[in-house]
């Protein structure tokens, strides 16, 4: 039986045909605003996440920060109050590549901030794989930002174990990448964090340039629209479930209802923050009628223990 990645690709075959396989940059010439300041003291390092990847990458960032002598504030996109953004003299936003691209909800969140006018600001994203289009996708937050008066100085992409769920979570990327993130990646974190911050310093900015390549064109498809006609069951098992919501904490449209054991199809995103994150392997979700099961299952399955960086031991957030 097909994979979910199968459904899709084959879905994608069509449409994707008609795209030439080109690999060039294209850099976009934006005149940015002049840096405000190039000694930030207030910094705030947001992040979406829903397995924790995302997060995980954050707060080391806010310890390497913090190490720097700033007040650093580490927090959740989801609830944080946007008002609050103008405050800080340096921003970071993290979050996962869902479908090849930023995620819509925080497209959407970041389509509504105040102005930012001259705050330096970095983006980055964590992914499963190779050729998950991790570039743009890190260029697309950049450029949401800059729209709203922020400098780019920093961007990057960190790969984790991928998250993805299928029924088997035995396809190549995910096992290529059981042993992620590593001692490796968090030097990419801290490197990227350095340089970022020296940029400030000497007042440089980045260009945001766009790879035009045959996966960034699978964003004319309707790839979640394709995933959701493809999930044919998708509830919550009532003698499994332990109330704790942490699938309602972590849906983005709240479109998950846990003790009627109900989603609204219409809301959901079709991102499987409720599947990966149940604790219980309460949420019920079959795809082309076969079971999946969740990120913490998939852990608990092949006891794997994802590494943690060692200064999330020792720095305060």
């Amino acid at each position: 039986m097909d994979t979910r990645r199968d459904f899709i690709k084959k879905s994608v075959i069509a449409g994707a045909a008609l795209y030439l396989p080109i690999y060039l940059r294209q850099e976009s010439h934006a005149a940015y605003q002049n840096l405000k300041t190039r000694d930030p003291k207030k910094a705030l390092v947001l992040w979406y996440s829903q397995t924790g990847q995302t997060r995980r990458y954050a707060k080391l960032i806010c310890c390497i920060l913090q190490g720097k002598g700033l007040a650093v504030d580490v927090r959740d996109l989801q609830g944080f109050d946007k008002n609050l953004l103008p405050n800080y003299d340096f921003i970071i936003i993290g979050t996962p590549v869902f479908y090849y691209d930023t995620p819509a909800n925080v497209v959407d969140w970041l389509k509504t901030i105040p102005s930012i006018a001259g705050t330096p600001v970095a983006a980055f994203v964590s992914f499963g794989g190779p050729i998950g289009n991790e570039h743009n996708s890190s260029c697309h937050l950049l450029k949401l930002l800059a729209e709203k008066g922020g400098v780019p100085v920093g961007r990057d992409a960190f790969r984790n174990i991928a998250t993805y769920p299928t029924p088997t979570w035995n396809n190549p990327k995910q096992i290529s990448g059981q042993h992620l993130p590593n001692a490796e990646t968090f030097d990419q974190v801290r490197r990227f964090t350095a340089d970022t911050q020296a940029r400030i310093t000497r007042g440089e900015t980045i260009s945001v340039s766009y790879e035009l390549t045959l996966r960034e064109s699978f964003q004319t498809l309707p790839l979640v629209w394709l995933n959701k006609k493809a999930i044919t069951k998708h509830t919550v098992d009532p003698q499994k479930c332990i109330g704790c919501e942490t699938c309602v904490k972590k849906c983005p449209t709240k479109a998950i209802n846990p003790f009627k054991q109900t989603v609204d199809r219409e809301k959901c995103l079709a991102c499987f923050g409720c599947l990966n994150n149940c604790p219980a392997d309460a949420v019920v979700m079959e795809y082309t009628g076969e079971r999946l099961y969740g990120f913490p299952e998939y852990l608990r399955r092949n006891k794997i223990t994802i590494m943690e960086p060692p200064e999330l031991s020792t720095c305060s957030l």
